[in-house]
């Protein structure tokens, strides 16, 4: 039973982040190189040497369960075990794209099951390459990729394609983060992007879906009936980590960033309030909009934070435009320190926004929690940038469907 094996113990060590040696991405590149020697085809692609080319762990590596971001100390949203080794190997198969590879590693490990390959590249003219090189015939099939840009789309609708005509029994397709999820709603004349995405999966031939915090609970909504969606919630995660880091501190207070996000930190706030066993407040940062020759919108807390240690809590921080007004602004009522959690750290700068750099350097912030969701290079984080792994949690979740039970009882907390 291979939960059991991997948590016989209820704590784990804090693990911070790990990179693929050289050694090994010489291995990779070398072995790439020559499954991509066999295709078919005419032309010649170019091969990314890291996706879906590692090999099943026979250990846990003296007891640290992921290699990439932080664990919590304590075991909270984890059952023993639900599913056996016999049955995962035999009919599922884990495949990985590239912008989920490191994170699939650990999910790989942590289910000891083996990452099947598939081969993702350019042609010289552009055009995407996929071949998925395990046997699927009558199997079923979880695909981890990250949407994080049209290029990653494309592989993944690609690579679902590939699996339904190669006949396999069922395709799951795990999106960590779910690309133009913000594109939820109809404005002027613009698509619901989000909608338009769900169509494409379900075209390609997708029998399931697993979102991690998506942006809007209505985009599960835009897939088909017959296509079952699930949406595993990284708050809980991420307040028992604060919880655990925050131990003794009896003047916490969580902070939704604007209106949108009041929902998303009152559960939160609920899960943070069971774990320390003490009821935490909530308050929250009122935005105006934007009036004529105003250049930054006028923001007011609602609510008391003097001499507070507050955590901010959001899905995503993209440009970090609203990150820093609302440490700025926090700070300036009096809090004694800031943290914040985001689910999914895109850091693009643009726009007049913050990058990673400046955000690892933000004045008056202590520092900020994202999770793997999105890649980045290990030398691209720190500073005040943190990392906690959701790799326990897509593992759990993979376990869970296999055994055909339930998905959202995941984030139950133990007693």
């Amino acid at each position: 039973m291979f939960y059991q094996r991997l948590y016989t113990s209820k704590y784990l060590a804090t693990v911070s982040a790990a990179a693929v040696s050289a050694a090994t991405i010489s291995a990779l590149a070398a072995n790439s190189s020559a499954n991509t020697s066999a295709n078919s085809s005419s032309r010649t692609a170019t091969v990314n040497p890291f996706i879906g080319r590692f090999a099943m762990c026979d250990n846990i590596d003296n007891g640290r369960p992921v290699e990439e971001g932080l664990t919590t100390k304590k075991m909270y949203f984890y059952r023993a075990p639900v599913a056996n080794q016999v049955s995962l190997t035999d009919r599922n198969v884990l495949l990985t794209l590239p912008h989920s590879r490191t994170l699939g590693k650990d999910v790989a490990k942590l289910l000891d099951l083996p990452n099947g390959g598939v081969s993702v590249g350019k042609y010289k003219d552009g055009e995407t390459s996929v071949k998925v090189d395990a046997s699927v015939r009558g199997k079923d099939v979880f695909v981890l990729s990250s949407t994080v840009s049209n290029d990653s789309i494309i592989e993944t609708l690609l690579t679902i394609s590939t699996l339904r005509r190669a006949s396999a029994k069922s395709i799951c397709c795990i999106i960590p983060y779910y690309g133009y999820g913000r594109m939820d709603m109809k404005r002027k004349r613009e698509p619901i992007a989000a909608a338009d995405i769900a169509r494409m999966f379900e075209s390609m031939g997708v029998d399931s879906v697993i979102l991690m915090d998506i942006h809007n609970d209505s985009v599960s909504g835009f897939f088909n009936l017959e296509i079952p969606v699930d949406n595993l919630e990284t708050g809980p995660v991420a307040a028992a980590f604060f919880n655990e880091q925050l131990e003794g501190s009896d003047n916490v207070v969580i902070v939704a960033p604007h209106e949108g996000q009041v929902g998303r930190a009152s559960d939160f706030r609920k899960r943070f309030s069971q774990l320390s066993q003490r009821e935490v407040p909530m308050v929250f940062v009122s935005k105006t909009r934007l009036k004529p020759g105003e250049k930054t919108p006028t923001q007011e807390l609602i609510g008391d934070v003097k001499g507070k240690t507050c955590v901010i809590v959001d899905d995503i921080v993209d440009t970090g435009k609203t990150l820093a007004g609302n440490v700025k602004l926090l700070k300036e009522k009096g809090a004694s320190n800031v943290y914040a959690f985001a689910t999914h750290g895109l850091f693009t700068g643009e726009g007049g926004g913050k990058g990673l750099g400046e955000i690892s350097d933000l004045e008056g912030l202590e520092y900020l929690l994202v999770t793997n969701t999105v890649y980045h290079e290990k030398k691209e984080l720190g500073g005040k940038i943190k990392q906690l792994s959701v790799a326990p949690l897509i593992a759990e979740a993979i376990a869970r469907a296999v055994a055909k039970r339930s998905i959202s009882g995941i984030l139950n907390v133990e007693d």
